[in-house]
């Protein structure tokens, strides 16, 4: 019977310090942080910057939340701080490319929610690096050990692609017996033909590969950079377009106002005339 697998959802969240993430937890052990159960010494009397994320099996960020907390003098989080970080994940607009496609984005200056806009704050740059590659980086090294889907383990490791050993060389032989062999089946010998030396590869010096690493580092954080404005730009449009409609609207009011005084000020024309008619004429 075939069934559907449905892709799992790992929550974290990250700390942000000057100089990158500072310390990484799972989400149950945050819930644990907001009871107040435990303290964070590190960060008493500070307000720090972190993002809330969800990781797919491949470890690819599907959405982040980047909120500030507020820390007192034992380390322990405000207790009036209150944030619906899921919800806000689910109603995310369309974020940057981390990897596994567009990421849902909630962040200052792109949030649907302004009710939150005094505790989110922007990704841009730190000590020289995007807050957004280091957040790819560190879900990528796994420091959270989030486990991967089994169907993915068990495609790499295929028994039917599996080479076994001959048994002398379980006991340091080095012979290899391919799995289309029979056992018992005799090969005939076959006389020792010399093989052309293949020519050694140039080695690559390691300053080389390091440059080519830091090059290929800045692309990716200008592609984030680039997609991340794109995002911005978009946020932008769509609130002056909301600003606009509303000032057509208070336009209008005030146009439907103006024609509605011009016709009271038209009726007391009106009765004014009469009022002065008939004062002259019991005059005479």
């Amino acid at each position: 019977m075939n069934t559907t697998h449905k892709p799992l959802l790992t929550e974290a969240v990250l700390f942000f310090s000057e100089r990158g993430i500072a310390k990484q937890m799972l989400y149950p052990e945050f819930e644990a942080l907001l009871d107040g159960m435990v303290a964070t010494p590190e960060f008493a009397e500070e307000t720090i910057e972190a993002v809330f994320v969800q990781i797919n099996s491949r470890l690819y960020v599907r959405a982040a939340v980047f909120f500030t907390l507020d820390f007192d003098l034992d380390g322990h989080i405000n207790p009036l701080w209150n944030m619906p970080l899921r919800n806000m994940a689910e109603k995310a607009g369309r974020g940057p490319d981390m990897g596994g496609g567009p990421i849902r984005l909630a962040c200052l200056g792109f949030c649907v929610d302004t009710r939150y806009r005094p505790n989110l704050w922007k990704p841009g740059l730190r000590d020289g690096k995007s807050d957004l590659l280091r957040i790819k980086e560190a879900v990528t090294r796994n420091t959270l050990g989030i486990l991967g889907d089994d169907r993915e383990t068990l495609a790499v490791i295929q028994t039917e692609n599996l080479q076994m050993a001959a048994e002398d060389a379980w006991y340091g032989g080095g012979n290899v017996v391919s799995p289309t062999a029979r056992v018992g089946s005799a090969q005939p010998e076959q006389s020792f033909q010399p093989q052309p030396a293949e020519s050694a590869p140039t080695p690559v010096s390691s300053q080389q590969s390091d440059e080519r690493q830091q090059i290929s580092d800045l692309r990716q954080q200008l592609e984030e950079l680039r997609q991340l404005r794109e995002v911005e730009l978009a946020a932008e449009r769509q609130r002056h377009q909301d600003h606009l409609a509303i000032l057509q609207g208070e336009l209008l009011d005030i146009k439907n106002e103006l024609a509605l005084q011009q016709k009271i000020n038209l009726a007391l024309k009106r009765d004014m005339a009469k009022l002065q008619n008939r004062s002259s004429s019991e005059a005479e």
